[in-house]
């Protein structure tokens, strides 16, 4: 049975960790309101051009870009599977490594699957499990600049051209609220005109230089706001989830604290209670 002195160390050991904990919390907080305000303003841009790139899309069906055209076998396909670069954010980064390789278990048998990882902890889970890396990201996926998003969408475009991958699909939690992170994949090569969606009214539009000539030139700036979006997403869905942990440890912490005070004070009660039982014994002893 632990004695008084144990569970004070047990208690002062466990308000540290508790100071810890929320200290943490409220650094995540913190930059979690920072890089929610940054996504929710990158969040209109990215669905105006997907929306724009879809419907030219689908309104130039001559445009002779090669993003446009499916290669005529599926025998390669990259993910890549954004995950974040620190611990400390319960299952967050399980939840999306595991599931971008279940995720690629429906292409066993017809195409070999290649992974690109971006972010340090599941490119760890990846190793862990044995399953082959195709290639790390070796910048940090929190704060990322958007000239490092631009040569990776260069890179992602090159490799699709050059038939080296014939799908290329983003991995990634998309976010949704502190407590509520959900992976999703998305297919960004090649890009598929069928998901426009076609308003029943119709106007006149002229196109200046002419539709092809601008389709072509907004390819490259759909795919990059698509991969900076995913990082984006995954940055807050990281912090959000490292909020959330941290409130949860913290909370955890006060409890366990609460237990060792009353097994403490259960502790002393019945010492108090022996002394005295001591001392009423010892008085009638006496008087005996």
């Amino acid at each position: 049975m632990a004695n008084i002195r144990d569970l004070r160390i047990k208690i002062k050991s466990t308000k540290n960790m508790q100071q810890i904990t929320r200290a943490m919390k409220m650094v995540a907080t913190a930059r979690f309101r920072r890089a929610q305000q940054q996504l929710e303003a990158a969040r209109p841009y990215a669905r105006k051009i997907a929306e724009v790139t879809l419907d030219l899309a689908s309104l130039t069906p001559w445009s002779f870009n090669l993003l446009l055209r499916p290669h005529g076998h599926t025998k390669k396909v990259l993910v890549l599977v954004f995950t974040g670069d620190r611990g400390m954010a319960g299952g967050f980064h399980l939840k999306i490594a595991d599931g971008a390789y279940q995720f690629s278990l429906k292409f066993q048998g017809q195409a070999e699957v290649s992974y690109y990882l971006l972010g340090l902890k599941g490119f760890q889970r990846f190793i862990a499990r044995k399953i082959p890396v195709y290639k790390r990201f070796p910048a940090a996926v929190t704060g990322v600049s958007f000239s490092e998003v631009q040569k990776l969408a260069k890179e992602i475009s090159d490799l699709y051209l050059n038939e080296e991958c014939d799908q290329i699909y983003l991995y990634y939690s998309k976010f949704y609220s502190s407590v509520t992170q959900k992976p999703r994949a998305f297919q960004l090569l090649p890009i598929d005109p069928s998901k426009a969606h076609h308003k029943e009214e119709h106007g006149l539009f002229i196109f200046e230089p002419n539709q092809e000539a601008i389709l072509d030139n907004i390819l490259p700036r759909y795919i990059e706001s698509e991969i900076y979006r995913a990082f984006l997403e995954t940055e807050v869905g990281e912090l959000g989830a490292r909020m959330t942990a941290m409130s949860s440890a913290t909370d955890n912490a006060g409890e366990l604290i609460e237990r060792y005070q009353l097994i403490m004070n259960r502790i002393r009660q019945s010492q108090i209670t022996t002394e005295i039982a001591e001392i009423v014994g010892g008085s009638e002893a006496l008087k005996a």
